[in-house]
Formats: structure tokens, sequence, C-alpha cells
């Protein structure tokens, strides 16, 4: 990327508190008890959490998070805070409901990569409130932009191993992007805030 590697960093670190601030916000699972398994989306406050049926396609207890497919073949991988539910306690084939919020992307810049593709993930440390330090996942990709949804602030990339929606951030322009651009995306990945199955939460 080119901007001042300081600034960015700067910028980046803050980027990351303010998406992860939006995750924790959406991932309160009182919050979502009152969900209707039959919408696509629901709005909790000025929070926007996406309530589907999955099939578990893997599992990382060292970071408590899970591989989903969706319904419509869609592949996505979930942070789950552990006191919103224990992954250990699921299985590869399990049919879970879960209630998350998506990726957000906090920076993306335009990049010539003849196609070639690839992701790193890091975990990073946010301080919250009350003196408690929180966990996100931090993705940086090298990834082609297959649609660009600019009223609802979305955009889909395929990177090297899955196609992900992703979340804009409010401070993130889409102008310079279009449809088959390769870039360079950093999103801090989607985060559970409900996990049930046959009916009970997975605690």
């Amino acid at each position: 990327m080119t901007c001042n590697p300081s600034k960015s960093s700067l910028h980046r670190a803050t980027a990351i508190k303010a998406a992860l601030a939006l995750l924790v916000a959406s991932a309160c699972p009182a919050m979502a008890q009152n969900a209707n398994p039959d919408q696509g989306r629901l709005v909790i406050g000025a929070a926007a959490l996406a309530h589907v049926q999955a099939r578990v396609i893997g599992i990382e207890p060292d970071s408590n998070s899970v591989t989903l497919r969706g319904p419509r073949g869609n592949i996505a991988v979930i942070e789950v805070n552990p006191e919103v539910a224990d992954v250990k306690k699921l299985q590869i084939g399990d049919v879970v409901d879960i209630a998350y919020k998506n990726a957000i992307l906090i920076g993306v810049d335009r990049v010539a990569t003849s196609g070639i593709r690839e992701r790193i993930d890091t975990e990073t440390a946010v301080p919250a409130s009350g003196g408690v330090v929180a966990t996100a996942r931090r993705v940086e990709v090298l990834a082609t932009v297959q649609k660009i949804d600019r009223k609802h602030r979305q955009v889909t990339l395929r990177g090297p191993t899955r196609t992900e929606v992703l979340d804009v951030a409010p401070d993130v322009s889409l102008d310079h992007l279009k449809v088959g651009d390769s870039v360079r995306a950093v999103f801090v990945a989607a985060a559970a805030a409900q996990v049930s199955r046959d009916g009970a939460d997975v605690k």
C-alpha cells in the first residue's frame, strides 16, 4: 500500500477498533433471542445480523471459530466469542442456526497481481471497555472484486480459498473500485451473536 506506514498503522488500528465495536455491539445473545429464523436479515438497533441455518465444515478450537457452508453453498469463517458458544462441542456435519455480523472491510487498495491471490490471518488485540482486551481476526487478502453493492455498502471478493461478502466500514471509499479489479483488502472477520443446534444454544 502506498500510505505512510506510521499513519497507515494508526488508521488501521483505529479502523479495527471501530469494526470490532460494530461486531461486539451486535454480538449480544440476549438481543438475538427474538430473531425470526424466516427472515434473511434482522435489525437490532443500528446493527444488522444475518440469521441462517448452515452446516459445519470446519472447526478451529484454538481461535474458537467455525467454517460454515450456507444454504446456497457459500462458505464463511465465523469467529465465536467463547461466551456466545463453545465450538469444541460441535462436530463436522452438524447443522446449526447462527446469527452473525458480516465481516467488515476496513481497507482496500487496487494492485497489479495478474490473478495471484493470497491470504494472511493475524490475531489483533483490541482494548475494550472495563479494561477487557478482546481479540478479532484481522485478515489481509489479495483478491478479485466480484460484485460491488454501493447502495448497501457491500463488496464481494474472491480470495484464494473462498468468496466472501464484506460490509464496508464508513470511512472506506468505493469510488475507485470496479468489478474485476485485483485488490489488497484488509477486513475484520465475521462474528457470531448466537449459535444453536437442534433448538439448544451451544454452550
